[in-house]
């Protein structure tokens, strides 16, 4: 399965390689597209430095969302912008994608069956599960509020109010923490559908500070990442891995106790 992730991904280099997915981003792009008067009315409030609430005492600042559906309005809107923009990801960063996610799942068949179910939350154009399958997790998926045109690997879906049953999942993996509506919510939803042993794994970014930080579809933000992992010990139970990169930090957790605040162990 390496040797299939390798190959394709060398391939993607070359003018020859296209698919169905790429030819529709390309549809998408708009080249009289002008963002600063095309881009979609929430954007006029919510951008990188606006659009957020005041600074409280627990460590962690929302947007200012005036309801759920400005929210959901706000982050379908950033696929789109990109696809009308440039149509979609160039070669370059769908490769550098593809390197990212092999390296952060290649440890993961010490973990897993590769009959796992793995749902991805936030999958945009799919790439994270993609790589999941080239790697042997043909039951890999995954959800976005916007999966974009002919998305062979995502649906839509909302990873705050998420379909999948009690207890259905093996892993839940997203990249996208900071995008939450809000954190308790977010954690409790993904502690839910997860197996009593199931594994969730969390991209965090790296540089977070006082006040809001990263790009303009960011939705919360905290003071350090000590007021996230607050949140894990409070809805999983055991933490088997924690890992930077530039930019990043990545964090394996391993079962749920679905709110109830326990002590978490810490797996060597």
């Amino acid at each position: 399965m390496t040797i299939q992730f390798w190959l394709k991904t060398w391939v993607i280099r070359f003018p020859f390689f296209d698919s169905s997915q790429w030819r529709a981003w390309r549809r998408q792009w708009n080249p009289h597209y002008v963002h600063e008067r095309d881009r979609h009315p929430v954007r006029e409030k919510h951008h990188g430095k606006g659009g957020w609430k005041s600074r409280s005492d627990s460590g962690i600042v929302y947007r200012d969302y005036s309801d759920y559906q400005e929210y959901l309005n706000h982050q379908e809107s950033k696929w789109d912008e990109v696809l009308k923009i440039k149509g979609g990801l160039s070669r370059k960063e769908l490769i550098n994608y593809r390197i990212k996610f092999y390296n952060r799942f290649k440890f993961l068949l010490g973990h897993l069956d590769t009959n796992a179910k793995i749902l991805c939350l936030g999958a945009r154009q799919g790439t994270e599960v993609e790589v999941l399958r080239d790697l042997g997790f043909l039951n890999a998926y995954g959800i976005d509020l916007n999966p974009g045109p002919e998305n062979p690997f995502v649906k839509k879906g909302d990873f705050m109010h998420l379909e999948e049953s009690d207890g259905s999942l093996d892993m839940i993996y997203t990249n996208c923490v900071d995008h939450a509506f809000n954190l308790d919510a977010f954690f409790q939803e993904h502690a839910r559908v997860l197996k009593e042993d199931g594994l969730a794994l969390y991209d965090l970014p790296l540089g977070q500070g006082p006040s809001p930080m990263g790009g303009p579809f960011e939705s919360v933000s905290w003071d350090s990442d000590g007021v996230v992992f607050e949140k894990f010990f409070k809805y999983f139970r055991s933490l088997l891995k924690v890992e930077t990169e530039p930019g990043w930090m990545w964090v394996l957790l391993k079962g749920t106790h679905a709110g109830k605040e326990d002590s978490m162990t810490i797996e060597k």
